[in-house]
Formats: C-alpha cells, structure tokens, sequence
C-alpha cells in the first residue's frame, strides 16, 4: 500500500504529533509498505524534498504567500496520484487540504487521525462544529485516545493503542533510585501541569519534610518565571532546558512528572511511577479514561500530588508493583501494532460508502470555496461566536 501522510510539522520539528507520524510511518516501511511525508516548510532553509531515517520529506512553503504554497502542491499533484490512500493529521490540516488541492485530485481515500486537543475547557464549540462537518469529508476517524470523542462529541472509527518505541523489553533496564529525587519532561506551559509539580515540591518539603529534588527537561512561556520562583523560595528544582531524547532521562529519577500520553507509557516502559498532574477536568479524562489509567497516580493539585510522592516514597513495596503493573501494560505497546490498525481502517475503505465517496467533483469546488471564504473571513466560521483558538492556526489560503 502507498500511503500519503499530510501533516501540519515534521522533521526537524519536534513534538508529539510528529514522533507519532515518524514511529507509525517506520512501521508500515518495515511492513513493506511505501510511506511519503508532505508538510509546510514554517521557516526558510529548509528543502523541499529530503529523506530523513528512509523516509521522504516533501515541502510547501507554509512561510510563504498562499499562492506560492498553492503553486508548490499543484506541482505535486503526482504525489497525491500516487496514493492508495490520503492520511491528514487533526482537522485544520484536513480543512486546508480541502480548501487547497482536494477539488484538483481524482478520488482518493481519505483518512483523518485527531492526535488530541488544545487543553482548552471547555472545549470552544468552533472546535466541535469543525469536528461534526469534518465527518462528512472522510472515510474514517482515528482518535488517539478515548476522551476526545466525549469532548468533541463526535464518533471515531477506532482508537487504537499507541505504539511505544523503543519498545518495552528492549530499553535496558536501570535501577530504581532512591525515592527523593523526579523528572519532569515536557514543556512549561500552563496546561502541562508544570506549575502543579513545582508548588508540589515545596509543599513536600514545607508539610510533609520530604525533600525531593525535580530535574525539569523542556522550555516553554513560563520558564523565566519558574526559574526565579525555585530561586526566591529555595526549591530542589534542577532547569535543564530543551534536550533532544530527554525521555531517556526520566530514569534519573524515582517518580515522573508527566502528563503527555506518549511521555507516560515511555515512563511506565522505563519502570518509574508516573504522576500526572490534572489541570481541568478534560485533563483528568485525558489521564483518567484511557486503558493505561490504572497504572499512574494522579492529583489534581499540589497537595494531591504531594500526598501521593510522599506516600509512595515510603511504601517500597507498593511503588514496586504498581511499576511492574504498569511496565506489562507498556510492553504490549508496539507501533507495529498500531500500524496494523490503520491498515485494517484503510483496506476497508471500499467494503462500505462513506459520505466522502458520495462526494462529487463539485462537491469538493462548493467545500473548497467554503473553506476559502472562512480562511478569509473568520466570522464566517462555525461557533465564530467563540473566543479564537490559540493554537492550530489555518495554513496559507491562495488568493
């Protein structure tokens, strides 16, 4: 099978959405299947065709004018022709492609994987609208993972297991440290929870007279702010910054303060207790719904937290079996795995109709147009009512 994946970032980008597009593609490649990546290049520099760990990598120039980035994927039509099927990452990407170059193309299966959401509760109904219409546009829906369909209110065709690379059994194995130390991994932003972990340390060391040194690993918009906080109150907290593989740290400690889905199940794969920590209440489906749930220990504030470190920093027997609980539920993850949902998905694209088969040449002009116009128009889109959405910004519209 030929498969197409369009997706907003990819390689050198890094993030969750592209290390799941990488470890998925890898996959199918090892299945003998022929896997292609198309992405806006966001900055100059960058080609546009390379290949990066077998995989090729072809570009539009998303920094650029919408016509130039139009230009770009007509002179890609082969590639689109090419594909036995057409694999869109979350729902902007979908719209753009419809707006873009779905009226030009011959018909093509095509899929949709929503990888997850903004974090934003209560979810704005812009979100959810785009959702429900974006049903009518393809042949199925992955969700990764379970609490998007209650959030969004629309249906997937399936929501598989994510994939886990290194795979369990073959990352080595490293003594537990001690249980006064953790890592944080992940970006320190509000909705990663970080804010949570901090004022969980010192309230471990200014109740409970634990004292529990966090190594933090990630950058974001509150890392100033963090910085000089652990400073003026004298927390145990270590700032490394941005690193590449930084996973491969989580081990340094005894507890992880994750809370990213992939970080988790990499954290349960290297034996260390996770402890997420839950923002809102569509975090806490995030952490709380999902088949891993049962294996992380959870609060909702620092205290919570803190209750939970402290409590499991002392228990050694409890800490340990629910860290081999956890490590047997990562080492059925496998992205081959993963990777043979999908083709299940994709090879049943022609045993049933969907509503994108029953689109028509003009059918796919009238949605394009559409799309268009709300590109140019914001108001034009559905819930305009609500607040803009920070993240997901649409992609360059021809003019």
């Amino acid at each position: 099978m030929k498969i197409l994946c369009f997706v907003y970032r990819f390689w050198p980008e890094v993030g969750g959405v592209e290390k799941y597009i990488q470890q998925l593609a890898r996959a199918l490649d090892g299945m003998g299947h022929a896997v292609r990546i198309l992405t806006p290049a966001h900055r100059p520099g960058l080609p546009s065709h390379e290949t990066h760990e077998d995989l090729e990598i072809y570009r539009f120039p998303g920094y650029r004018s919408p016509m130039r980035a139009w230009l770009r994927l007509m002179r890609l039509h082969k590639l689109f022709r090419w594909a036995d099927v057409i694999h869109v990452s979350n729902t902007h990407v979908l719209e753009y492609f419809y707006r873009m170059v779905a009226w030009t193309l011959p018909d093509r299966p095509v899929f949709l994987t929503r990888h997850g959401m903004s974090y934003i509760f209560p979810v704005p109904e812009s979100e959810t609208a785009r959702a429900r219409r974006s049903l009518e546009w393809v042949d199925g829906v992955v969700h990764d993972g379970c609490f998007i369909e209650k959030h969004l209110g629309v249906a997937p065709t399936i929501v598989p297991d994510q994939g886990l690379w290194p795979e369990a059994d073959d990352l080595p194995v490293i003594p537990e440290p001690p249980p006064d130390s953790a890592v944080f991994v992940g970006r320190l932003d509000a909705d990663s929870g970080i804010q949570i972990y901090v004022d969980a340390i010192a309230c471990l060391r200014d109740r409970h007279r634990r004292t529990i040194t966090l190594h933090v690993y990630g950058g974001g918009s509150l890392e100033e702010h963090l910085r000089r906080k652990a400073e003026r109150q004298r927390l145990p907290i270590v700032f490394h910054g941005w690193q590449p593989d930084a996973q491969e740290r989580i081990t340094d400690g005894c507890f992880a303060f994750v809370a990213g889905r992939m970080a988790m199940q990499e954290a349960m794969a290297r034996r260390r207790l996770v402890v997420p920590a839950i923002v809102d209440p569509l975090k806490r489906d995030y952490v709380c719904g999902e088949p891993f749930s049962p294996h992380v220990v959870a609060g909702e504030n620092a205290e919570s937290i803190a209750r939970q470190v402290a409590y499991y920093a002392t228990h050694e027997e409890e800490r340990r079996q629910r860290v081999e609980a956890a490590f047997a539920y990562a080492r059925r993850l496998s992205w081959k795995n993963t990777a043979a949902a999908y083709l299940d998905l994709w090879r049943s694209a022609g045993a049933t109709e969907s509503p994108c088969r029953r689109l028509t040449r003009l059918d796919r002009i009238r949605i394009a147009l559409q799309l268009r116009a709300e590109a140019q128009n914001p108001d034009r889109r559905p819930g305009a009512h609500e607040p803009p959405h920070p993240r997901g910004l649409p992609l360059p519209t021809p003019q």
